[in-house]
């Protein structure tokens, strides 16, 4: 595999080998500076020196190369923009840092926007979901060809940004040399500030006015001069003043900024009909029109009919605004990314592409399938008819699994098939898989076959069954899901194991005197004064005894420990833990700000699972599922 990861001052991003001789394609915010020193991690498990080449913080383009003799494995690339719109991608990197034992999974998408002609940004926008650590990895077409770097690693899964690979090869030759273009992003600016303008239609309409009026407009003679991130709301702005149209529908304007749940004035437009009237920023709107209102929402309603309002607000006073007209604001909804654009429910109309299928067979395909699995996917619901969870059916007799995690603690719980309502039996739970096999007394319902063959890296998955139908792939080999903060980051030493207990200070014997709450200390018993005198069967009469008979564990791992207990010899055998966050240890630190940020950035795409962590044996795949 070309794809590798990048580590550099202490942090890590990806990149994508395009030359046997070890010449890396990566994006311009991870190296940052021309001739850097830094580490690359092959795919093989080799880490070799590199050194960085050329930037152009204005693409968001790199290369480095690396310091070692090859040949090295690599994938070609393109030259030009042989993309288009509604084209199959995958991306890959190494989301969250390279970790030990872990290829670096790949993510399967389709382009919704595939740049301009030119502009800021020629941009590819796809919905290969792409997050903190897959930076500089390459987003391939089905042709294996690296047609783009993954840039846009922000904190919303709606927009998977990338940068073009034509815009690195028509500055090759200078980055090839070491130039630099631009200046590096602002630690707090994202990188998908720089690629923020999401229709191609509205940034040529938005060139082509910026172009006509420059010579008559300073603002515009600035933009030219040094462009500025304009979104597409912004954009819009602009060619209204320009260019009106005069058919353009309008809308009522106040010019009132509010915000929270109460409507709570925050600002006011200036020169508008509020910044004429007595309102001031911080007054909260009790009634509009003589009733009251509670919320925002309540009163943007009443304020979209346009019309005089008479407002009364919390100082006591009642105002009347009557509203001046503007051009409407163009609403423009997010491009298909992310969570959303996983949904193949919008395949392409034309003709097939490479590798493609029009839409009419695409979407009927689809169908079919979802029409198979209707009385093989169950949904499980709560005695007030909220969906908790799906359940695959096993067995035609009404037998069924799902995950027990979700169902926990349900008393009344249902399993609706057609329409109809049907009790549900737990007949067993498996606690170590998560799943419970359950019950319905419910005949004729269609059972799911088997594949006996573990799927392969790149392998297409449906799931259907719910509202849509999920599309994605395989993303990296089968294998265990460690306990959140096991897992071994690349950079990062291995991990300490964590009992728990603090020793009193007044004596040399391992005495214990404190015991944190949760610890496997505290969960298996041990209490404040006992006194540990064997650990896996050593003799230990020093705290430093102790500590040094635990650095050679590892977290998970069960040991016996002999403790004494007043008169009495107590022997117990707690599960060891990951250090939490604010232990000493720096891996414990980074492993655990690394899955809580990872927990974080899932957690914007939708609901998570109770349980997602600690299986022995699992496939990972990017359909963004949700628990119920």
């Amino acid at each position: 595999d070309a794809t590798v990861a990048i580590i550099v001052n202490g942090g890590s991003g990806s990149g994508v080998i395009v030359s046997p001789e070890g010449l890396v394609i990566t994006a311009a915010h991870v190296t940052n500076d021309p001739k850097k020193q830094m580490k690359v991690l092959l795919s093989d498990g080799r880490e070799l020196p590199a050194t960085s080449l050329g930037v152009d913080h204005e693409t968001d383009g790199a290369l480095l190369q690396i310091n070692a003799p090859g040949p090295f494995p690599f994938r070609p690339y393109v030259e030009t923009k042989t993309y288009k719109v509604d084209d199959w991608v995958i991306a890959t990197g190494h989301p969250g840092g390279p970790v030990v034992g872990r290829p670096a999974p790949v993510r399967l998408g389709r382009i919704s926007e595939a740049g301009t002609k030119s502009g800021f940004s020629d941009a590819i926008t796809s919905s290969a979901m792409v997050i903190s650590g897959d930076s500089g990895g390459p987003l391939y077409n089905l042709k294996g060809e690296v047609i783009g770097i993954n840039s846009n690693i922000s904190g919303s899964w709606r927009i998977n940004k990338h940068v073009p690979l034509p815009s690195i090869v028509a500055r090759w030759d200078a980055l090839i040399a070491g130039e630099a273009f631009g200046r590096p992003m602002q630690p707090q600016q994202e990188a998908e500030d720089l690629f923020n303008e999401p229709y191609a239609k509205l940034r040529e309409r938005f060139e082509d006015a910026l172009s006509k009026h420059s010579e008559n407009d300073p603002e515009a003679m600035a933009l030219l001069k040094k462009p500025r991130l304009l979104d597409p709301h912004h954009m819009q702005k602009f060619i209204d003043r320009w260019e009106p149209d005069p058919e353009a529908p309008k809308s009522p304007q106040y010019g009132l900024q509010l915000e929270g749940r109460a409507p709570r004035i925050t600002s006011i437009v200036p020169n508008s009909p509020a910044a004429k009237s007595e309102l001031i920023p911080g007054d909260v709107i009790t009634e509009v029109n003589g009733k009251l209102v509670s919320r925002t929402t309540d009163l943007a309603l009443v304020l979209r009919q346009g019309g005089k309002v008479s407002l009364t607000i919390n100082r006591g006073k009642t105002v009347e605004l009557k509203p001046m007209e503007v051009i409407a604001r163009k609403h423009f909804p997010q491009p298909v990314a992310g969570v959303i654009d996983m949904i193949v429910i919008e395949p392409t109309d034309g003709d097939k592409g490479p590798d493609q299928m029009p839409k009419k067979d695409f979407t009927g395909a689809l169908e079919l399938i979802q029409e198979k699995f209707k009385n093989s996917i169950i949904p499980l619901k709560n005695e007030r008819g909220k969906t908790l969870v799906s359940a695959t059916v096993i067995h035609e007799i009404g037998q069924l699994i799902t995950k027990a995690s979700e169902i926990a603690d349900i008393e009344d719980l249902n399993a609706t098939v057609n329409g109809k309502d049907y009790p549900v039996t737990i007949m067993a739970i498996d606690e170590i898989t998560d799943l419970a096999l359950i019950n319905i007394d419910v005949k004729g319902l269609a059972p799911v076959s088997w594949e006996p063959k573990e799927p392969k890296v790149g392998q297409l998955l449906i799931t259907p069954g719910g509202k849509t139908i999920l599309v994605g792939v395989i993303t990296q080999p089968a294998r265990n899901a460690p306990k959140k903060g096991y897992e071994l980051n690349h950079t990062s030493e291995r991990p300490s194991a964590y009992l728990g207990v603090t020793f009193s200070a007044e004596t040399s014997t391992p005495v214990i005197e404190t015991i944190e709450l949760g610890s496997p200390a505290d969960k298996i018993g041990i209490l404040e004064g006992d006194q540990i005198i064997q650990f896996e069967g050593f003799p230990v009469s020093t705290v430093e005894a102790l500590a040094e008979l635990l650095t050679k564990r590892s977290p998970g791992e069960k040991v016996e420990i002999l403790i004494k207990r007043g008169n009495e010899e107590v022997k117990v055998k707690p599960i060891l833990d990951v250090r939490p966050a604010t232990a000493a240890g720096s891996f414990d630190r980074q492993a655990s700000q690394r899955d809580g940020r990872l927990s974080e950035l899932s957690a914007r795409g939708g609901d998570l699972s109770q349980r997602r962590d600690n299986f022995p044996y699992v496939l990972y795949h990017d359909q963004p599922l949700s628990p119920r």
